[in-house]
């Protein structure tokens, strides 16, 4: 019994256990394995493990061995930073989750949180005449497998734990606890969706072998996508994206999706190319399957996305990074700074110095400043009168144009009169810094009296360089000046949100009794909880999605036409 079956989770060894200990109510099993009469029995996330493990002596694996190879969190973590699969590790084999779902971002992901148990019947016919039993298999349960890699045949769910009718029982798969899902089995796949389907299941079972942190770099991601679409011509020789060609992509993208119950109330190209842009931008999504999705479009598999991440570096936390080696130093050397030193005692000359260090008088002379000598020079443009106006007009934060046209003088010789003036260049970018930042600030005062009707996307479209330079530059002083807006008017748009999210699903109750009009069945309640799970909390909270609860009584109103 200390033995796995292929692929098999730990729910499913546990409920396997259950049967053969006999044990008769659920709770002795749980309490006899985890040590509590409840925490454990989950499917997906079960905690206690380092008690499970310590019971077992050893025969299942250590903790960490069950946690990688028998539960659903390895799937979550190539996304997340190490320190958050640290913690994930942790919850798993201390006393309870606590909030790891939340941490993980499955509850704001849009995808769900809920994990239905999935079978695939020629599994379960295949398992009973070589075991006797049918079991749980690990790659069927990840939030992206569908289709059954080794019959092709789509899963169906169990709504055992997913409607919570049995949430602490340890069940096993039969013919009879798993349905059909409705818009998948009953609809003719082509071989495009199919292939598709299969794809992301593969994705999904090569992202369990990479370890936490892998892809932990929203920022390193988004290169990468915008490497690859450059890559095959999908974009401008300025870098910015040819959306005719990617639209062509997304329109593909909607196709597929549409057969992908996890996401198929997403199946919009509409929606896409914000959620593509997301990405492009160096924003984190939520859900590894939202990344899933999208590497499937623009990728040939899991291991070509990872090589071109690796490309880059890696996990880059963008702080307190050493420079590549490969890099350019900027600055003198050691060798170089030994003649600098040289040249600062009078030991040798400015020219001599430039020499010796091997690089151009002009370098020399800058780098001579910094350290406060000051500069013989041999006036051949600039009169000692010019030259005490171009300094005054520098030192008083006259732009390098103005200076240029009022003393007669090029750009060039400008920036080298700011570079061999000791602590004037310094001193020059203080001054233009401050003429900027009160620029800035007083251009975004201008636009307080709109707070009150206007949200910070509408005020940063008016002033969009302001904004920008603000965020950048002096985000302390934005933060403060948007606190009064948030204190009048706090908001996260969120009633938006879901009067838009209201609308979609109403738009997928709607599209999902056209696919049974020519059928007399029409679809029950059950069948729609399992086709779209989110019409759970729907059910409970109809208050707030009048749209959605309208067209429910549709569907269930055509049932007993």
């Amino acid at each position: 019994m200390g033995i796995f079956a292929f692929d098999e989770t730990l729910f499913s060894w546990c409920s396997r256990f259950h049967r053969l200990a006999a044990n008769g109510q659920d709770k002795n099993t749980c309490l006899q394995l985890f040590g509590d009469t409840r925490i454990g029995s989950a499917h997906d996330f079960p905690a206690r493990i380092a008690v499970l493990a310590a019971r077992s002596r050893g025969c299942l694996g250590t903790a960490s061995d069950i946690i990688r190879e028998r539960t659903l969190l390895p799937f979550y973590l190539p996304f997340k930073t190490i320190e958050v699969g640290i913690e994930a590790v942790s919850a798993l084999c201390g006393p309870g989750i606590g909030h790891l779902k939340y941490r993980l971002g499955l509850l704001t992901s849009g995808v769900g949180a809920a994990h239905p148990l999935k079978a695939c019947p020629k599994c379960i016919c295949s398992d009973l005449n070589t075991h006797g039993w049918a079991y749980w298999r690990r790659s069927h349960q990840l939030p992206g497998v569908w289709l059954c890699p080794e019959h092709l045949t789509p899963l169906r769910a169990s709504s055992l734990k997913l409607l919570q009718v049995a949430r602490f029982a340890w069940v096993l798969p039969t013919q009879a606890n798993c349905a059909p899902l409705a818009g998948l089995e009953d609809r003719r796949l082509s071989k495009q969706e199919t292939e598709w389907l299969l794809k992301l299941g593969q994705l999904s079972n090569e992202l369990l072998n990479c370890s936490p942190g892998s892809f932990a770099d929203p920022v390193h991601i988004a290169e990468v996508f915008r490497i690859r679409l450059k890559s095959l011509g999908m974009t401008h020789a300025s870098g910015s994206v040819r959306w005719s060609l990617v639209e062509v992509q997304l329109k593909k993208l909607v196709s597929n999706l549409i057969c992908l119950p996890a996401l198929n109330h997403e199946a919009d190209a509409h929606l896409l190319r914000p959620q593509f842009l997301r990405i492009l931008s160096g924003r984190n999504m939520t859900h590894p399957l939202r990344y899933l999705v999208w590497i499937s479009t623009w990728f040939d598999d899991l291991a070509h996305f990872k090589s071109e991440y690796q490309k880059l570096g890696g996990y880059n936390n963008h702080c307190d990074l050493a420079p590549a080696s490969n890099k350019p130093i900027r600055g003198p050397t050691n060798e170089q700074a030994e003649i600098i030193a040289m040249l600062c005692t009078g030991q040798i000359s400015l020219t001599g110095a430039a020499i010796r260090a091997g690089v151009a008088y002009a370098t020399m002379a800058a780098w001579a400043s910094k350290e406060a000598v000051e500069i013989l020079r041999r006036p051949k443009k600039l009169s000692p009168t010019l030259w005490e106006q171009a300094v005054k007009m520098l030192r008083d934060g006259a732009d390098k144009s103005d200076v240029s046209r009022q003393c007669q003088i090029s750009v060039v010789t400008v920036t080298r009169i700011l570079r061999t003036v000791p602590s004037l260049q310094d001193h020059w970018h203080n001054l233009r810094h401050q003429e900027r930042r009160d620029a800035a600030q007083k251009a975004w005062k201008k636009l307080f009296p709109l707070h009150k009707y206007m949200g910070i996307k509408e005020l940063r479209s008016l002033e969009p360089a302001v904004y920008a330079w603000l965020y950048r530059n002096d985000r302390a002083w934005l933060k403060s000046s948007l606190d009064s807006a948030y204190r009048n008017k706090i908001s996260n748009h969120a009633a938006r949100r879901i009067e838009n999210d209201d609308e979609r699903m109403a738009m997928f109750l709607k599209k999902l009794s056209l696919s049974r009009i020519a059928s007399s069945s029409g679809w029950r309640l059950d069948e729609i909880k399992l086709a779209f799970p989110r019409i759970e909390k729907v059910i409970r909270h109809p208050e707030k999605w009048p749209a959605t609860v309208k067209a429910l009584s549709f569907v269930l109103a055509s049932r007993s036409l």
